[in-house]
């Protein structure tokens, strides 16, 4: 199993992020014309819960800047230590309010930090669909985080082997080139269509394949 990421410019939602019934019957039927030219398996998935859900980073900033500039005004405004530490206690409880707020808690999440749960929520999406067990090992999962424009792909042994992670690079790159003009749904189809083109020549499709995973695309 292995895994490439990218990150979009989407500002859609299932309605927001770009992704009404017809756009998800668009990217199913892409992944029915992708898989008709390989033995691969390609899923497609799209949450549009948080990737971290917990207060974890605003508590942390809240308390590094508590920590730090109030003894910063105290070498320009000396006071005893137990105002400085009545200040700090203050300074927290504001910041830490503040960045608990609605959309600011999510502001406060490190780029880094959300590219790790991205790959951790693809990986275990890739694991509970079931990927891993079609019969050649040749599945793939296209994972798009609508709400930190986020994309990973996860592939199984049998397709990473031939194309490697720089294949799943240009999957990502195809899906980020689409949503920066707009349209995440749009983003995937052309995810998919990459997918289809690059699997075909070490997986070309046999006459006995059989479709293993359903075509239709899972939102979260």
């Amino acid at each position: 199993m292995n895994q490439q990421s990218a990150t979009t410019t989407t500002t859609e939602d299932a309605g927001r992020y770009g992704l009404p019934q017809h756009a998800l019957q668009r990217i199913a039927e892409a992944v029915t014309l992708a898989e008709a030219k390989t033995s691969a398996e390609i899923r497609v998935v799209v949450t549009r819960a948080p990737l971290v859900q917990h207060p974890f980073f605003s508590i942390l900033w809240a308390s590094l800047a508590a920590l730090v500039l109030p003894w910063l005004i105290v070498l320009a405004y000396p006071m005893p230590a137990l105002s400085a530490l009545a200040l700090q206690s203050m300074l927290f409880v504001i910041l830490a309010a503040a960045l608990l707020m609605p959309g600011m808690a999510e502001k406060a999440v490190p780029r880094l930090a959300l590219k790790a749960a991205a790959r951790n929520a693809a990986i275990e999406t890739f694991l509970s669909y079931g990927i891993p067990q079609t019969a050649g090992r040749t599945g793939i999962l296209i994972f798009a985080a609508a709400r930190e424009r986020l994309v990973e792909v996860v592939a199984d042994d049998a397709a990473h082997g031939p194309l490697g992670a720089a294949a799943w690079r240009d999957i990502c790159d195809a899906v980020a080139a689409r949503a920066r003009e707009g349209s995440l749904a749009e983003g995937l189809v052309a995810g998919v269509e990459k997918a289809g083109e690059l699997l075909a020549g070490p997986l070309p499709r046999k006459p006995d394949d059989r479709n293993e995973i359903p075509n239709h695309v899972v939102v979260l």
